[in-house]
């Protein structure tokens, strides 16, 4: 990938960071105050690690994103930014464009999505 590419993918992490934390306070905010004022104190990284917010379900598939980013910006900093978590493939400018916290190759991905929603069938 060209590092004109790869500047425009950190862009749009970046935009998505931004975005995804702006969500999150802004729910927590609506839910309470005196939480959201007591995140602005901590770093956005620990965020989503914050045990109080466990008694908030409404939270978490905002806390699900906050994870899925901060594995994005990990990845980032390791130089390990758009392989596959599980196999190392690379991924494509369009996946990463299209979801810049993207974690998985489309195989991968739907093997995930598998074990998570269960292997039961009837």
């Amino acid at each position: 990938m060209s590092s004109v590419l790869k500047s425009q993918l950190q862009e749009r992490l970046l935009a998505e960071a931004s975005r995804r934390r702006l969500a999150f306070l802004q729910a927590v905010q609506a839910l309470d105050g005196n939480l959201a004022l007591q995140l602005e104190q901590l770093s956005p990284d620990e965020w989503a690690d914050l045990s109080t917010l466990a008694a908030w379900p409404q939270l978490q598939p905002h806390i699900k994103q906050l994870k899925q980013l901060d594995a994005a910006l990990c990845q980032q900093q390791l130089g390990l930014y758009g392989l596959c978590s599980d196999c190392e493939a690379e991924l494509t400018f369009e996946q990463l464009y299209q979801d810049p916290c993207r974690q998985r190759c489309t195989p991968c991905e739907q093997k995930y999505l598998a074990t998570q929603q269960g292997s039961w069938k009837l």
